[in-house]
């Protein structure tokens, strides 16, 4: 007859358990669903890498842009300016 009640006792801790632990596991799985639904998808990610891209093409046209304006006014030579411009190229 013990024995029935120590089982009947561990049911009803377990019951328990699993009743306080639902809410935070649902809480997780529906955090887990909320971060998947938000992260950007695959295009958007080769998207910024081509803006990347393109910032790093401005700013060597701009540097070009600058040696090309520091030739023209005679701070540097044309081998330099060449030097400078195949630097950035590569």
């Amino acid at each position: 007859m013990i024995s029935y009640i120590v089982i009947g006792i561990c049911i009803l801790l377990l019951l328990a358990v699993i009743f306080i632990s639902a809410k935070p596991i649902s809480m997780g799985i529906e955090a887990r669903r909320d971060i998947n639904t938000s992260s950007k998808p695959e295009k958007d990610d080769e998207e910024e890498f081509e803006n990347l891209n393109d910032k790093k093409v401005n700013n060597i046209s701009e540097e070009i842009l600058k040696l090309s304006k520091l030739k023209d006014d005679g701070i540097i030579s044309d081998e330099e300016y060449k030097k400078a411009k195949e630097k950035l190229l590569n």
